[in-house]
């Protein structure tokens, strides 16, 4: 335990080292009513533009919660992708394969040059101010919640996650909320399907436990006021009148249903897809076999002879 304590101590203390040294390349290019963005010499200018749009989507969450919290990280443009490999290297897994990241040591967002996000920027921005603003309202949230709320603020996940998603469920290969509930999966395979997961985790309770859910914002909301952070599971056990495993348990159970849904209308749309396609080939068979049929003769006209009068 000790030397786990060393290394973490010397580990986060390179990692400040290392921001430090990187603050003096950053200079403030934008400020909104919610963060201030840095960024160097190398920033793009269309950054300046990020502003009305950060904030729209910082009220839009606000507004979905009701819990209003003034102020927000301080959001840090890396100037090229090999300084935000460097920034990243000393953390393992999902956040050295990511875009961008939250430190909650600094209550700073860092996020790779804007041209490598291709257009995303805005929601990964959402994504990770998503990571500040629930770690200024909670005590002990599981990664599940983080990570389920920051993608639906987000709206992030595509096409691609909901085929992967459809295919562990019934592979039977998705990550156990519960037991990766402060840790992430391992294999990098899982990670898409433990976002998707961790969505679906936050929809299930807004569908189908509304009043639950309206309490529990309203129990962060008078305790943010209160000055306090809420106790995450305490709030979410009165709440939703269950535990965390009993919810996980009856979750993994609604996964399965849903995973049948999305195969059946993937199934379906596929047929629909298809069947302009299946229309033309039966009507080229059609035509092919028309052309093979033999040529029947000509009718010839037949000549009436006139009916013969009795004599």
């Amino acid at each position: 335990m000790r030397c786990f304590q060393v290394r973490f101590v010397f580990a986060l203390s390179l990692f400040l080292l290392l921001a430090v040294c990187l603050n003096g390349e950053y200079s403030l290019i934008a400020k909104s009513r919610y963060v201030s963005i840095y960024g160097s010499g190398r920033t793009a200018e269309s950054t300046l533009r990020l502003r009305q749009e950060l904030d729209e989507g910082i009220d839009e969450i606000q507004m979905q919660t009701g819990v209003y919290v003034d102020g927000g990280p301080d959001i840090y443009i890396v100037g090229d992708d090999q300084a935000y490999k460097l920034l990243t290297q000393e953390h393992q897994g999902i956040v050295e394969f990511s875009d961008a990241f939250y430190s909650s040591y600094e209550k700073r967002v860092w996020v790779k040059p804007l041209e490598s996000l291709k257009g995303n920027y805005i929601k990964v921005l959402i994504h990770e101010y998503t990571h500040w603003y629930l770690d200024q309202l909670f005590d002990g949230a599981t990664l599940w919640f983080h990570e389920g709320m920051a993608c639906l603020f987000a709206n992030q996940l595509s096409l691609e996650s909901y085929v992967n998603f459809t295919r562990d469920c019934f592979f039977g290969t998705l990550a156990d909320l519960f037991r990766m509930g402060y840790q992430y999966p391992e294999s990098p395979a899982q990670w898409q399907s433990y976002y998707l997961s961790s969505l679906f985790a936050v929809t299930y309770l807004q569908e189908n436990y509304p009043e639950g859910w309206k309490t529990f914002w309203h129990i962060t909301s008078s305790t943010y006021k209160a000055g306090q952070k809420t106790p995450f599971i305490a709030a979410f056990n009165y709440s939703f009148h269950t535990t965390l495993f009993d919810f996980n348990r009856h979750y993994q159970d609604y996964l399965k249903q849903k995973a049948w849904k999305y195969l059946f209308i993937g199934v379906n749309s596929l047929i629909f897809s298809l069947l302009p396609l299946v229309l033309l080939i039966a009507y080229i068979i059609k035509r092919k076999r028309m052309k093979q049929l033999p040529d029947l003769p000509l009718p010839q006209d037949v000549e009436l002879e006139p009916p013969q009068e009795d004599s």
